[in-house]
């Protein structure tokens, strides 16, 4: 190798200037793992023409190898690549063994201590290095091999050594979900590459656990027996396999089979869970319990009920006083509710009341930092994410905040309970501790949460809960167009739009049957009208929101589209996946080094050959090609990434290609993302699928059958 032109460490993709054996100098690129210059390497890949650069190698994997000359082997052993062996070294190592240095190194540290200069402990070093960048060299050669990139044969190679190799051999399936990025189809090409068999008990555990996973992404907490045995089935697998294979998954603790009723319907049936999802369920099952502490002391007297609510800017409700009651006299309770409902004004009168109790710990959380931020807004007290109030260690991937060291809390809220998952709910009320109480707040109608559980849904289901249900709608008059509409969808009703006096309205349905037609209305109303009548920015003040990815009306090419609009003079590098300066972003993955959270937005401000830069809620933050990933353009996104927001102003899209998703709860929570603007583009039929589809997706779990 003549001279490395660009390497990420993150990514592993490198362009390198190779000296071929005819002199000539080539320009190689590709995910290349750790180079060197003076390396001798062997690649596997294609010849391309860059528009810009010209005729290239396109390297998909590299191999290194031994050079076949003095100098050459000069060049090798001093690249950097063995610890302890520079440039000096190498040329006085060769000029003593020359064609045998190679041979010698891999020998005796005896050999190496005839090298005048070199003593013993020098020469055990020099023989151990060679040793370790050898065996470096031979593992990653044959992991990428096996179509891994560099990110995961070297932490392979951190994990286990010169044994990395053997162990993905005999179960490349164990590395689904141990490495990110790493699904069951990598696992499955990488099976077939080492000789394991479709029909083997090895395939039938990967197989089940990779089933389990999947489930748990689409929101499952487990998947009924009969179900998982009928895909095990479908999947050229024997029932000797099968019965193998689940008894190795249990054996390992990978998997649990629980006989629960997971749907409600039969006491007898079964369920197959991750381990970790299982103890999840039936840990936060005991926590409930451990909570709920029966005839516990009302926490204010009726005079003191009454003085915060005559001083209070609102009287409350009957189903409000309700609340007010229940929040006060149980340990363990949940308020929940549609828009408009008194929700909010609700939490504030309690937190008088509280304030009237005096020397109480309150504390309030919500699942994500932007419905963390809405309730700070809303009630005027610190609130914080429930990451940030147990102490998130990314270190160790834990939280400081558990049941051996409780939160310093009297009473706890968190709001926005429809968004928070099962795993999530456990290490929360985990760290609750015995003499809390505990407020659970949220519209249990809107979609659940991304993550496995439908944790809100099933609590308000169950008869032992303290539960109220506000019902009452406050917000009238000429304000009422998106509650109006919401409350319409909720009960099965075509939603219309609102007017006003002044003709302005805040809720607005727009039908275009025709894709192409929507989508350029679409555009017109974001790049055009919006911040002509109603002075909105488009990046600022506007929720984009569409039920799926692909289509003329889905996110990606809604994207594509606006950047292209709003952002018409946009730069950016091939590595950073289609973003430009000016575009907006969205976080998908929590990371609590950065502190940001999934969910969260910004605008990104700069782009280099290597890294881009993000100004996220008022932080600048750096994101490198290996962390690229976490980002998506933000001009439009899914519903379910919305959960938690809200928007000055939101505009739905919703057309028949969207069919799978087009259900009641869904279009509900777009519309309840807006405060002062709902504009609605759809075409008839895809408006009507969505209100009189009531089917919520089944999530299975079995924490209602647990508690009830």
């Amino acid at each position: 190798m003549v001279a490395i032109i660009f390497h990420s460490e993150d990514s592993g993709f490198a362009v390198i200037s190779l000296l071929m054996p005819d002199d000539v100098a080539t320009t190689v690129a590709g995910k290349l793992g750790q180079v060197h210059e003076g390396e001798f390497l062997k690649l596997h890949g294609k010849w391309s023409e860059h528009p810009k650069f010209g005729k290239q190698f396109q390297a998909q994997w590299s191999e290194h190898t031994s050079p076949t000359t003095l100098t050459g082997l000069e060049k090798y052993l001093g690249s950097g690549a063995f610890p302890g062996v520079g440039a000096d070294m190498a040329k006085r190592l060769v000029a003593h063994f020359g064609e045998h240095t190679l041979k010698n190194l891999e020998g005796s540290s005896d050999n190496l201590m005839l090298v005048p200069g070199i003593g013993p402990k020098r020469a055990e070093a020099l023989a151990a290095g060679f040793r370790e960048g050898r065996d470096r060299h031979r593992v990653l050669s044959e992991l990428r091999g096996f179509g891994l990139s560099s990110n995961h044969t070297s932490a392979l190679y951190e994990r286990w050594g010169a044994a990395a190799v053997e162990k993905v051999k005999q179960d490349p399936y164990a590395l689904v979900g141990d490495l990110r990025g790493v699904g069951f189809q990598t696992a499955d090409r990488i099976a077939i590459t080492v000789g394991i068999p479709r029909d083997s008990a090895v395939r039938a555990r990967g197989v089940l656990v990779h089933l389990l996973r999947e489930a748990s992404r689409e929101g499952h907490v487990c998947l009924p027996e009969m179900m998982v045995l009928e895909k095990l089935d479908q999947l050229e697998l024997s029932q000797a396999s099968i019965i193998e294979g689940i008894q190795r998954a249990v054996d390992s603790g990978r998997v649990v089979l629980v006989k629960l009723d997971p749907t409600g319907l039969k006491p007898e049936d079964q369920a197959f869970y991750l381990s970790e999802l299982e103890e999840a369920e039936a840990g936060l099952v005991d926590e409930i319990h451990r909570l709920q502490v029966p005839n516990a002391e009302t926490l204010a007297s009726q005079d003191q009920v009454l003085r915060a609510i005559e001083q209070s800017e609102f009287r409350p409700d009957e189903s409000q006083r309700q609340a007010l009651e229940m929040a006060l006299s149980s340990s363990f309770s949940v308020i929940t509710g549609g828009p408009g409902t008194g929700k909010t004004t609700t939490l504030r009168l309690l937190l008088d009341i509280l304030d009237r109790v005096g020397s109480m710990a309150v504390k309030l959380a919500s699942p994500t930092g932007r419905a963390a931020k809405r309730l700070n807004e809303a009630t005027g007290r610190e609130a914080s994410t429930i990451h940030r109030l147990l102490g998130f260690d990314p270190a160790n991937g834990g939280f400081r905040h558990d049941a051996d060291e409780p939160l310093a809390v009297d009473y706890l809220i968190i709001d926005e309970v429809s968004m928070l998952d099962l795993p999530l709910a456990h290490a929360l009320l985990q760290a609750v501790p015995d003499s809390a109480r505990i407020l659970l707040v949220g519209d249990a109608d809107q979609l659940p949460s991304v993550g496995p559980g439908a944790v809100l849904r099933d609590l308000v289901e169950i008869p032992t809960i303290a539960t109220t249900r506000l019902q009452r709608i406050h917000r009238q008059g000429e304000d009422s167009g998106i509650t109006e509409a919401a409350h319409a969808i909720l009960h099965g009703e075509m939603p219309v739009s609102s007017s006003r006096s002044d003709g302005r309205g805040d809720f607005f349905v727009s039908y275009r049957e025709d894709p192409m037609e929507a989508a350029d209305l679409v555009e017109h109303i974001i790049a055009d009208r919006m911040p002509d009548k109603y002075d909105i920015d488009p990046l600022e003040d506007l929720l984009v929101l569409s039920p799926m990815y692909r289509g003329a009306l889905g996110v990606d090419e809604l994207n594509q589209r606006l950047s292209a609009r709003l952002n018409p003079d946009g730069s950016g590098f091939e590595w950073a996946k289609g973003l430009r300066v000016g575009d907006r972003i969205m976080v998908v993955r929590n990371d609590y080094e950065r502190e940001t959270f999934n969910g969260d937005t910004g605008v990104v401000t700069s782009i280099t050959r290597n890294e881009l830069l993000a100004e996220i809620d008022g932080w600048v933050q750096s994101y490198g090609p290996g962390d690229i990933d976490d980002l998506i353009p933000a001009y439009c996104v899914t519903v379910h990434r919305s959960q938690g927001s809200e928007s000055q102003a939101v505009l739905i899209v919703l057309g028949n290609s969207h069919y799978p998703m087009l259900r009641r709860n869904l279009l509900y929570t777009a519309v309840t993302r807006g405060k002062e603007l709902v504009v609605l583009v759809t075409s008839q039929s895809a408006l009507r699928r969505a209100v009189q589809n009531d089917q919520e997706s089944l999530r299975y779990g079995g924490l209602r059958a647990r508690l009830g």
